[in-house]
């Protein structure tokens, strides 16, 4: 059966969805494109329902999954870009990983292109914990899923109080400062969190009061500073393991 009204109430629920109010409470979230869905089912994400434009075919392996076939009025409705790719699915959010060595923790990141360009560079240097404070952009957001390509499903990521998470972390703490040292020597064999900051005011006092290390860039050039995704990957491909 194809589903041919928007206003169909499951696909009334779906579109709540697009809301971080519902995604919070649902602890779900949409994903669209045969990419980010087939990067879901390799790493066995909690897919609740995949939804297909009709007369649509997708080279992906969704036997075992619930799947519904909707029109292009009602696929237009529940997706979020301009041009549907024509598929999209609702995912549960993943447990917590409880032990990283590497942290990226994430004080108030505003940006969703940054946000998602940091989730996806911290996949890449096996930062495998992602520590959001609550006022950072919401990780679920549309434009953070694209930009991350994916790395969702490779992380662990946990919005919470970044002093309480500091409280029971064991580990050394680094952060940036522009009376930071360009040193980036390190004992490797601890448990590193790297803290970046806000876009505008950089880590806040209170979290750089609390790091065991400062940091800064040594840049060459005339540029006064660095986008914050910019500088998260030097740093993050500095402290990999």
């Amino acid at each position: 059966m194809v589903i041919t009204s928007k206003d169909n109430a499951r696909i009334k629920e779906v579109r709540k969805l697009q809301k971080k109010k519902t995604r919070d409470k649902e602890r779900q979230f949409l994903i669209e494109g045969e990419h980010l869905i087939d990067v879901a089912i390799e790493n066995n994400a909690d897919i609740k329902e995949v939804f297909i434009l009709e007369n649509k075919t997708f080279d992906l392996n969704i036997d075992s999954l619930k799947v519904t076939i909707v029109n292009d009025v009602v696929m237009k409705s529940i997706s979020t870009l301009v041009t549907p790719p024509g598929i999209l699915a609702i995912v549960g959010e993943s447990e917590c990983i409880e032990n990283s060595q590497r942290v990226l923790i994430i004080d108030s990141v505003q940006d969703p292109g940054n946000l998602g360009t940091l989730i996806r560079t911290a996949d890449a240097f096996n930062f495998k914990q992602i520590v959001m404070s609550h006022d950072t952009v919401d990780a679920y957001n549309e434009k953070v899923l694209r930009s991350a390509q994916g790395s969702h499903f490779h992380v662990s990521l946990i919005r919470t109080d970044l002093n309480e998470f500091l409280d029971g972390f064991e580990g050394v703490v680094l952060t940036t400062s522009l009376e930071g040292s360009t040193d980036f020597t390190i004992d490797e064999s601890n448990n590193v969190a790297l803290i970046l900051g806000n876009e505008g005011r950089g880590v806040s006092t209170e979290l750089i009061e609390r790091s065991d290390k400062l940091f800064k860039i040594d840049m060459t050039g005339h540029a006064e500073s660095l986008n914050v995704a910019v500088a998260g990957g030097i740093l993050m491909h500095q402290f990999r393991i």
